[in-house]
């Protein structure tokens, strides 16, 4: 099977960011899974084992993440996946300050489809306690194994104290959903996929670009 040029950057959401202004001269791609996922360089609860295109969680359930660590520091960033929740409770992704932890995360931002709580959600870690910081109860991605797959999107600017949740469903275009103006972190070394196990997947392309 080939791709179309214009129907992969669909999928990626490169055009639709760029016109938007989240993806500027300067922000390089820093992971580019767009048909094979690469190793998570670690996780933290329900492991998650990738095959080629599909990152999926075993059944267990536990607070889980599995993610990449960045060669340097960055202030921007933007990261994307497709995400199938099967009955996670909720899934997604976030941007970490530091490499990743040994266990569990410290301070980051996230942005998840919380189906068990009925919303999408952006939300924070810092200094180990997560709180959730803006949510959106009329558009979400339901914890049930019939659920679409969806993109979801995450924006951040550490300078410019700015968080942004985007979706994608279907054929249609990218959709911003959530917005928030936290300023309590400047700079991220890691991003990571977030869920709750219960065979969650994450499925490619699974995109990173920052500066």
């Amino acid at each position: 099977m080939s791709y179309a040029p214009s129907t992969f950057q669909a999928g990626t959401g490169e055009d639709f960011f760029r016109k938007e202004g989240f993806l500027v001269d300067g922000m390089a791609p820093l992971v580019t899974a767009r048909y094979t996922i690469p190793a998570f360089d670690d996780y933290d609860g329900t492991a998650v084992t990738i095959t080629n295109s599909v990152a999926k969680a075993a059944s267990g359930t536990a607070v889980s993440w599995a993610g990449w660590d960045l060669a340097s520091s960055i202030s921007k960033g933007l990261i994307l996946s497709y995400v199938q929740p099967s009955t996670s409770n909720y899934v997604g992704v976030g941007f970490n300050v530091s490499t990743l932890p040994t266990s569990t995360l410290v301070d980051s931002y996230e942005a998840t489809f919380d189906g068990a709580g009925g919303h999408s959600e952006l939300a924070k870690y810092v200094s180990g306690s997560l709180t959730a910081v803006t949510t959106e109860a009329t558009i979400f991605q339901n914890d049930a194994v019939s659920s679409a797959v969806w993109g979801i999107a995450l924006y951040v600017d550490g300078s410019g104290n700015s968080q942004r949740l985007f979706l994608k469903s279907g054929s249609s275009n990218w959709i911003p959903v959530l917005a928030n103006t936290e300023s309590d972190h400047s700079s991220f070394q890691s991003f990571y996929l977030r869920h709750y196990g219960e065979s969650a997947r994450f499925i490619s392309p699974i995109y990173c670009w920052g500066s």
